[in-house]
């Protein structure tokens, strides 16, 4: 029995059918650059905007990922701060929103990468991830020396060539970026790495790896870099001005108040999942992280979605849905495959709480915020993520104008036994 005037929760699958997925902007312009699995794709960004009564708005999106929101914003005329924790993705983002490259001098200086290359050169960069190549006991590693040596050299070739241009090294970073996993021993599995069959036979060739960083660059980037051209003397923002890298809950305070007109936003899902590994070959390899210490401060700034750092002794948000669900949760204390699993799902909702309480003197009064969530389960117990929000939000003073859903995500094949699928909504709050 929910403790307040729940929000009915209204079918919206229709009109977000794959708006709520990234999958849809993989082979689009600039997003192709780096694909990114995770978040909305721009088509549900544009929907929102078109239920605003005015583009003279300005916007924001504390959890950028590959700046989806900032980007489609832009191209819409309308200012978007966006905030990002990774450096990586803070990269991605830095590179689609810039629209001051010039396709001449983008040809220029790949030209130049590619003379770099062919004398021969040979990168100076220490890595210091132990499984990164082949090392006396250990049994896996992610690089062959080859492909490992090659794609280094690559980078240093990019520094040299971008050292009197260097608007296009984040792009060309982000080119590389692209083309690690293809030529290293793992896939990306959901939230984690898995070596490719076969892996320990892979043969790489320099050449092959220099050809494809050469080809991705004037297949794909470089007819992208011609349509910004095109498109920038209709932009009229740049909402590269307004990006900031860092934790978003300290970033907020820097806002004026009253100055936010809507949010479109989507949080990390409490899936246990660790960005940060996702995006470890690309943190290291391109040097956004260079000890174990980077690391670990990385992930202590993350929100807590994740049991990768140990958070601690929690302490529960105002929450009766998320204090029933907790007290289930603790009944299956011993089969817990990490301790942290409790204090990650307080923390979680701690965060997001700071996050809106922050949020609530930045944003206009009649201001709204577009929250894309995903429930999740532990152990045959479901966390309504919308609804413990939901509460949440009512205690800060937000009216939950709607919660709209928006499809069902299929659960584990751990979990189908106890829940089949799991609700992805969007919350709709209006600051009064």
């Amino acid at each position: 029995m929910l403790s307040f005037n729940a929000t009915k929760i209204t079918n919206w699958s229709d009109e977000y059918l794959n708006f709520v997925s990234a999958n849809k902007n993989k082979r689009k312009s600039v997003n192709r650059w780096y694909p990114i699995l995770e978040g909305f794709s721009n088509s549900f960004v544009e929907s929102i905007l078109e239920e605003q009564n005015s583009t003279n708005i300005t916007c924001l999106d504390p959890f950028s990922g590959g700046g989806t929101t900032s980007l489609v914003c832009q191209e819409n005329g309308v200012k978007c701060y966006a905030f990002e924790i990774s450096p990586f993705m803070s990269q991605v983002c830095r590179a689609k929103l810039r629209d001051d490259y010039s396709s001449v001098n983008f040809i220029e200086v790949v030209n130049l990468i590619k003379q770099t290359l062919e004398s021969g050169i040979k990168h100076d960069f220490k890595i210091g991830l132990k499984t990164i190549s082949k090392k006396k006991n250990l049994e896996k590693w992610l690089f062959h020396k080859a492909a490992f040596d090659a794609l280094l050299n690559v980078r240093k070739a990019i520094d040299i060539a971008t050292e009197n241009s260097p608007k296009y090294r984040d792009i060309l970073y982000v080119t590389l970026a692209s083309i690690l996993l293809q030529f290293s021993n793992v896939n990306r599995d959901g939230k984690a790495l898995k070596y490719k069959d076969g892996w320990t036979k892979k043969l790489v060739r320099t050449k092959s790896v220099y050809d494809t960083f050469i080809k991705k660059c004037l297949e794909h980037v470089l007819p992208d870099i011609k349509e910004i051209e095109n498109k920038k003397k209709n932009n009229t923002i740049q909402n590269t001005e307004f990006f900031m890298t860092g934790d978003c809950r300290q970033l907020a305070e820097s806002l004026i108040d009253d100055s936010i007109d809507i949010v479109i936003t989507s949080p990390p899902y409490l899936n246990s999942r660790d960005y940060t590994d996702s995006h470890m070959i690309e943190l290291w390899m391109l040097g956004h992280v260079r000890d174990y210490e980077g690391v670990r401060d990385l992930r202590k700034n993350t929100m807590r979605s994740h049991v990768q750092v140990r958070w601690g002794e929690y302490v529960l948000p105002q929450s009766e849905i998320l204090k029933q669900r907790m007290d289930k949760i603790l009944l299956y204390k011993e089969k817990f495959w990490n301790k942290s699993i409790p204090s990650m799902i307080a923390g979680y909702f701690c965060d997001l709480e700071e996050l809106l309480t922050k949020l609530k003197s930045k944003v206009k009064n009649g201001g709204k915020l577009y929250i894309n969530v995903a429930n999740s389960s532990y152990f045959g117990v479901v966390i309504e993520t919308d609804r413990i929000i939901e509460e949440i939000s009512n205690n800060l003073g937000f009216k939950v104008c709607e919660i709209r859903m928006a499809r069902k995500i299929k659960t584990s094949s751990q979990q189908t036994g106890q829940v089949k699928w799991l609700r992805e909504t969007v919350i709709v709050l209006q600051k009064e």
